[in-house]
């Protein structure tokens, strides 16, 4: 058995975190709890020791700002921006896909008639997305893609720099999953075309002011 931990008590633990709270945010408080939680676990399925932290419960978080661009932005930096930025920029609004998929975007990628993009992703991930008129007209043309992450991002932000808007590569992926949800596509889809582990994970993507939310009982009438 471990030393020095059987005497521990749940209140020694509540005493750490708040001392601990004094001087970070209550999200990593909140990992500090997760990582002794585990640990007691562990402990009491391997030495039979008392878990004191089952009711400690995780400190509320802030929501964390996640900037968006809305339709009436963003067409306002594509009307002022060279055709290839527009293209950059539309590629990715309109797939969805993250910088480092799009720089490594290649004619293998595509089916023969452009109808889709199938793009290994995080994790090794392979996921097919549909190309929407926007975008099989982009890669009909041809498209000169950045080789790098940081080129795509400066593309992004110096558009939006021109016209005092913020613009970033994320925030195009944001607008990709809003607009989906918006014209009435499933979460669990939105998921999928964005290569998310979870709905989870793509709730943290979605921006949905109180004008979403008109006409949303209309189906029940």
């Amino acid at each position: 058995m471990p030393k020095n931990v059987s005497h521990i008590t749940s209140t020694d633990v509540s005493r750490y975190l708040s001392k601990l709270s004094w001087t970070h945010e209550n999200s990593t408080v909140n990992k500090h709890l997760m990582a002794i939680k585990s640990f007691f676990r562990f402990l009491e399925g391997a030495y039979q020791i008392t878990n004191i932290t089952t009711k400690l419960r995780k400190r509320k978080e802030k929501m964390p700002h996640r900037p968006f661009i809305s339709k009436k932005d963003l067409e306002l930096i594509l009307s002022n921006a060279t055709q290839r930025e527009k293209d950059i920029i539309l590629m990715l609004a309109h797939t969805g896909l993250r910088c480092s998929e799009l720089c490594s975007l290649r004619p293998e990628n595509l089916s023969p008639n452009l109808s889709s993009i199938t793009i290994q992703g995080k994790g090794g991930k392979i996921r097919t997305i549909p190309c929407n008129q926007t975008v099989r007209e982009i890669l009909s043309r041809g498209i000169n893609l950045p080789n790098n992450r940081k080129s795509i991002y400066n593309i992004c932000k110096n558009s939006g720099k021109k016209l005092n808007i913020n613009l970033s590569p994320l925030m195009c992926r944001r607008y990709f999953a809003t607009s989906l949800l918006a014209a009435g596509v499933s979460l669990l889809i939105i998921q999928k075309l964005l290569g998310h582990s979870s709905c989870q994970v793509t709730e943290r993507y979605l921006c949905l002011d109180s004008s979403y939310l008109y006409g949303a009982t209309d189906c029940l009438d």
